[in-house]
């Protein structure tokens, strides 16, 4: 009879282990599945403020800067370049023409307190000869009179200089610093253009 009562109470235990056993495994299963959920959010929300604050792939709409980009090509925008900066001379930069609601992407050509002028299917940069050989080898069809870039604007072209609408244009103008939402990284789809600039 003692051996009875010993094995009863020995299975007793061991029902009671593998009821505590199972209830830290549901606990477990929750604290998991929550955790996966939690990590999920976190991943979205870090992925949601990297494109809204960070970078942003934007698509090339037209061919006004061939061949430099292609129509549909995509590219990623660092939209914190000119945080702390301004753009340079020869970046491609993603703006705001004034009025308008739609980005470009076009090359900065001259920036402000510079002379920017065509004359003869040629840019000049207070007086001299931009060096542009690398995206622009062609003639423009036509010539525009000097005019001086205003402080905290820049000068944008496409690089198709004969089928862009940019600042040379009255109703484009010098594009406000403030227009500029980024510059473009690297060119990434289709894959077979994928390059940085």
């Amino acid at each position: 009879m003692i051996g009875k009562a010993v094995d009863n109470k020995s299975l007793c235990e061991m029902r009671h282990s593998a009821a505590k056993s199972h209830e830290k495994d549901s606990n477990y299963k929750n604290a998991t599945s929550g955790s996966f959920f939690t990590v999920m959010l976190l991943i979205i929300s870090l992925a949601l403020a990297v494109r809204l604050f960070f970078l942003e792939p934007t698509r090339v709409d037209g061919e006004s800067m061939f061949p430099t980009l292609y129509n549909n090509e995509r590219v990623l925008v660092d939209k914190t370049a000119y945080w702390f900066d301004t753009p340079d001379r020869g970046d491609i930069v993603i703006c705001y023409y004034p009025g308008y609601t739609e980005t470009c992407v076009k090359r900065v050509i001259a920036v402000g307190g510079e002379t920017v002028e065509v004359r003869n299917g040629r840019v000049l940069i207070n007086g001299s000869p931009l060096g542009e050989q690398e995206y622009w080898n062609d003639i423009m069809d036509s010539d525009m009179p000097a005019q001086v870039v205003p402080e905290g604007c820049i000068f944008v072209m496409g690089d198709n200089r004969n089928y862009s609408k940019d600042s040379r244009f009255a109703s484009v103008g010098p594009i406000p610093l403030n227009r500029v939402t980024g510059r473009v990284l690297v060119s990434f789809w289709p894959l077979k253009y994928a390059r940085s600039f």
